[in-house]
């Protein structure tokens, strides 16, 4: 929780100090308003130049005024963008010709004319910029309390989780770390890159935590049982998945308007699913099962593996990773697998790092 408030307390410095941001690709060029003022009286001077060196306001180039007037009215308000439209109205008023090479002026009213033009320009551009940046401060504050709320919820939810089992509670911060890195990894593949964004590994990491809430309908007789399961109690094992789906859509249904949930939803309905059909409880197959189950199915298999339980002793990093090779094509997606394998040095070290 303190962590996404992190981010939060982030985003409303931003706001406040009107820092924006431009993405280039994975680039990230960090700008104050200061710096879009600058670079606004950087182009007109630029525009005059090319105004005078195309020979005078009888062209049509005195229009590109309009560029950096629109900038600094948005990025600086009203007040500061009049002044800089003022000024560059001058830049290409009374001592700019009409036409260079006859050194002919223009006439007053002109230039004049257009000055009043630049300045309203600016005036209705910055009070408009204003408004917008009321509204968005406003929807923003309002995200940001649905966004805090939604995460008291899982914080809660997962506490609840961990105190039924006490091997889950490390495990649930292994799995967030490990399916945040491979996810990383799986948006270098050509189908993915498209598909999973920044908000995307974002989510996936903060919902993947819920996978196994269901287990809190459990009964502790076969939730801690030491021994292998019967094929009755096997079965109601299985059942976490469906609990765990109509807790989160109970949750959801307090948020109608945010989709946040259904990554959760989707994680903890069908991560038992199989790349072959044969998982559980919807037997869906392939693609059909969704990207964020996918990963999940081989991060909690792999975490799994590597810890000791109740029925059983932990296998070796070596050991696990070729297991889950063996398991692509039929119980994982094998692109996932094929990822997750090439960066088998990277996962046992993140394994590493979390106390088990």
């Amino acid at each position: 929780i303190e962590k996404f408030a992190g981010i939060f307390n982030g985003c409303r410095e931003c706001v406040r100090m009107r820092s924006y941001v431009i993405q280039i690709n994975r680039y990230r060029i960090n700008l104050k308003k200061k710096d879009f003022l600058v670079i606004s009286y950087l182009m007109s001077i630029l525009i005059t130049g090319i105004v005078y060196l195309t020979g005078g306001t009888n062209k049509v180039y005195p229009n590109l005024m309009y560029i950096p007037i629109t900038l600094a009215a948005i990025t600086n308000g009203h007040r500061k963008a009049v002044v800089h439209a003022l000024l560059s109205g001058l830049m290409v008023g009374p001592f700019m010709p009409l036409i260079v090479y006859l050194n002919e002026a223009q006439d007053p009213l002109n230039w004049i004319t257009r000055v009043i033009i630049y300045v309203l320009v600016a005036f209705c551009v910055g009070i408009f910029a204003a408004y917008n940046e009321r509204e968005y401060i406003a929807s923003y504050e309002k995200e940001r309390t649905l966004v805090e709320a939604q995460m008291s919820t899982i914080y809660a939810m997962v506490k609840l989780s961990e105190c039924r089992d006490d091997d889950t509670g490390v495990h649930i911060g292994r799995v967030s770390e490990l399916c945040k890195y491979l996810t990383c990894k799986l948006r270098d593949l050509p189908k993915y890159r498209n598909y999973i964004t920044d908000d995307y590994i974002e989510n996936i990491y903060k919902v993947c935590s819920l996978h196994d809430i269901g287990k809190v309908g459990i009964p502790d007789s076969i939730l801690l049982k030491p021994g292998q399961l019967m094929p009755e109690e096997l079965e109601i094992m299985k059942s976490h998945t469906t609990i765990g789906t109509n807790i989160l859509r109970e949750v959801q249904a307090m948020y109608p308007d945010n989709k946040f949930f259904d990554l959760a939803i989707s994680i903890a309905q069908y991560h038992h699913e199989k790349w072959n059909g044969e998982g559980y409880p919807n037997r869906l197959a392939g693609e059909n099962i969704p990207l964020s189950a996918r990963i999940m199915a081989v991060v909690d298999v792999y975490d799994a593996l590597r810890s000791d339980r109740v029925y059983k002793k932990a296998c070796s990093h070596a050991e696990s990773i070729e297991i889950i090779k063996n398991g692509a094509n039929s119980n994982f997606d094998p692109d996932i697998v094929d990822i997750f394998v090439r960066n088998e040095r990277e996962i046992e070290s993140i394994y590493g790092n979390i106390a088990s």
